[in-house]
């Protein structure tokens, strides 16, 4: 399942045995791993936490096995960057639904020397012991992907209301934007303000404010579709800023070819579909996205025609020659900016 049906289960208290977390946005993984462990500690239960390489199969296994020693459940709370093999999986959910008492979060992250792809497939190899049968016993999965504007001020007010913290919503968005929406980085953005003993306004925002969040390859390619990178001076004033924080990121050049690759070739299987009257676009993905991401995806991929999607190939093809040769001087992904942008215009 996604955000908004864990949001759900929690709203109607609805009993989850073991939680399997994971996806794209590593602070919605704790965010809600934190807020079921709290729900059930309040319960009664008795915890046992293991992080990352302290995960012992072992010992979790005996929690379960052997119950608690005050009596209460026991709530195995894990936190992970490496897959647990499926034999272990399946054990640890064997005795928890034995017992028929214990709790398991179970909260999978990437690493740092995992790529996306290799994130996920691990991921999907550890779901196959979280099926949807064993919904009705309470095991449940949950994949997360960025939250939207919207979700993201209600986690910081949530988060505002905790620190008695005095701020209107439009100043929470305020502070989304300076960090790039990421939330992990505006929560402590809020705890910074909370020392200031009065109402959070404008001008402390912007005193105080400094963004340190990272800025994704998508977001810069989605402004090309806006005309917002640059105009017949150069970069957008709005946008110099984005662009200047991307670069100082660092970047492997070859890299950012196959992710520009694959975000125009996913555009154009979007915009195939489309006009093949098949409006099942989550075949394109092969799984089930928010409905925001889908809509977003469509609206562009809508607007590209294929003599557009052939120049941007061969665009993109002759850059990764270039790179590949040595041609590149280092400002390569400039110029292909502003050339996918005159070629979309």
């Amino acid at each position: 399942m996604y955000k908004r049906e864990l949001d759900e289960k929690l709203k109607k208290k609805t009993p989850m045995h073991a939680v399997f977390l994971y996806g794209a946005d590593a602070f919605l993984i704790g965010y809600y791993g934190n807020k079921i462990a709290q729900n059930l500690l309040e319960s009664g239960c008795e915890k046992h936490s293991f992080y990352f390489s302290e995960f012992d199969f072992s010992s979790a296994l005996g929690y379960f096995s052997q119950g608690s020693l005050f009596g209460g459940a026991a709530l195995v709370w894990v936190k992970i960057d490496k897959k647990i093999p499926k034999k272990q999986l399946d054990a640890l959910l064997e005795a928890l639904l034995k017992a028929q008492g214990g709790f398991l979060i179970l909260e999978f992250y990437q690493a740092e020397n995992k790529s996306d792809a290799e994130y996920m497939s691990d991921a999907k190899s550890m779901l196959v012991s979280f099926p949807k049968s064993l919904e009705k016993e309470g095991v449940f999965s949950v994949r997360f992907f960025r939250a939207n504007a919207n979700e993201s001020v209600g986690i910081l007010r949530e988060f505002a209301q905790t620190l008695n913290l005095q701020i209107p919503d439009f100043l929470l968005q305020k502070i989304l934007e300076q960090q790039n929406f990421d939330l992990g980085l505006s929560v402590a953005e809020l705890r910074k303000y909370s020392i200031f003993g009065q109402e959070i306004n404008a001008q402390i925002i912007e005193s105080v404010g400094y963004g340190l969040g990272r800025i994704s390859l998508e977001s810069i390619l989605d402004l090309l579709f806006d005309k917002r990178l640059f105009d017949k001076r150069g970069f957008k004033e709005n946008e110099s800023l984005k662009i200047e924080q991307f670069l100082e990121q660092g970047f492997e050049e070859m890299e950012l070819v196959r992710e520009m690759q694959k975000y125009f070739f996913t555009l154009f299987l979007f915009t195939s579909h489309i006009r093949s009257c098949n409006n099942n676009l989550e075949e394109v993905l092969h799984y089930k996205p928010p409905k925001d991401v889908l809509e977003k995806r469509g609206r562009l991929a809508g607007r590209i025609g294929y003599a557009q999607y052939e120049e941007i190939f061969n665009f993109l093809n002759t850059w990764h020659e270039d790179v590949m040769c040595g041609r590149n001087k280092g400002n390569g992904l400039l110029e292909v900016l502003i050339k996918i942008q005159a070629i979309l215009k």
